[in-house]
């Protein structure tokens, strides 16, 4: 097996090896950085034996081991590191120079051992043991996602056992209450806001009421002047019933622009005011009321009222002013209105 060097952003780790002697004991001899580990420095002899110690543990055709940490770029000796197995579990371990304390040093040593462990060894748990007192080392491991979750009581020493358990990053977590508060906001304004709809234009046709009126309660002729029914030629229409009388459904669907649905005649005061549900199926359900009612003005001009009324269900209301019903939908009552005063005047 080929045991190659642990990468992090700003480090590499490297297996020890006997030829690692002097720099090994540059760390050792350091009496802070010794400790919790033997409580005092090293003397070149006593560093040289535990490296050896360390090299009988474990081979060099294993990942699981002693580590130098040297600056990628620089070469500069950083620290040592660890990877044991206890149990099912990889132990990582970590000493730095003093030099390179309280500057993020040991935060992504740990990180990247734990990475590695996890992405590389597949260990199931990764752990760490650490000193009761040394509080850098614990809010280190705490900063790497680790948890505290056991006070362990050696004879020689009182340590906590913290085990890798990952949480959301800040980011995540201030995307989240983000998140949530504009959820939130969403859902007030729904309550706040109102649900109902409602758009009417009305055109002055010079016609006779009673000719306008006969005309309008067919909806199969309303395809010859709904702007809808213009905005796809290929549109398929079907038809239940007999035109012109309550229940009379007309069906349609066609391309993305116009959508599928049905139009049902659901009132008609004969000469004044036809009544029509509407049920969009594509590309959203949705159930909408219409009417046309006509006023004589005169023996030969009729206005004609075309409405359309209905609910937005709550969260979905919040669309409403985006969506602007009054002018788009409007705009087009108003288009088709002409074009229905232009038929009909020309006949």
């Amino acid at each position: 097996m080929i045991v190659t060097p642990i990468y992090t952003e700003h480090f590499v780790l490297t297996k020890m090896t006997a030829g690692d002697g002097d720099k090994y004991f540059r760390l050792s001899n350091n009496a802070n950085v010794m400790k919790y580990v033997t409580g005092y420095s090293l003397t070149r002899e006593e560093s040289d034996n535990m490296l050896k110690s360390f090299l009988e543990e474990y081979g060099m055709d294993t990942y699981l081991g002693r580590y130098l940490i040297e600056d990628r770029h620089s070469g500069e000796l950083i620290g040592a590191a660890k990877l044991d197995r206890v149990g099912s579990a990889i132990e990582i371990g970590y000493r730095v120079m003093e030099e390179f304390w309280g500057k993020g040093v040991a935060t992504e040593i740990a990180t990247g051992l734990i990475r590695f462990s996890k992405n590389v060894l597949k260990a199931r748990d990764v752990i760490a043991f650490v000193n009761v007192n040394n509080a850098a080392s614990i809010r280190v491991l705490e900063k790497a996602g680790m948890t505290n979750t056991e006070l362990i009581e050696d004879l020689d020493e009182v340590k906590y056992r913290f085990n890798y358990s990952p949480k959301s990053t800040p980011f995540m977590k201030k995307a989240l209450y983000i998140f949530l508060g504009l959820v939130a906001l969403i859902l007030i304004a729904a309550f706040i806001m109102p649900k109902d709809y409602a758009v009417e234009r009305e055109i002055v046709v010079n016609k006779p009421k009673a000719e306008v009126f006969e005309y309008l309660k067919s909806l199969k002729k309303q395809n010859d002047w709904s702007v809808w029914g213009r905005r796809d030629p290929n549109m398929v229409k079907t038809f239940s019933g007999t035109d012109g009388t309550v229940g009379f459904v007309s069906m349609w669907e066609g391309n993305d622009e116009v959508g599928k649905g049905e139009q049902e005649i659901t009132k008609i005061e004969e000469g004044r005011r036809i009544d029509t549900q509407l049920r969009f199926l594509k590309p959203f359900e949705s159930t909408s009321d219409a009417y046309m009612v006509t006023e004589g003005i005169d023996s030969a001009s009729t206005r004609v009222r075309w409405g359309f009324t209905g609910k937005m269900p709550i969260p979905m209301n919040v669309m409403l002013p985006i969506m602007n019903m009054e002018e788009s939908i409007g705009k087009d009552f108003q288009e088709g209105l002409t074009n229905l005063k232009g038929i009909l005047e020309k006949q």
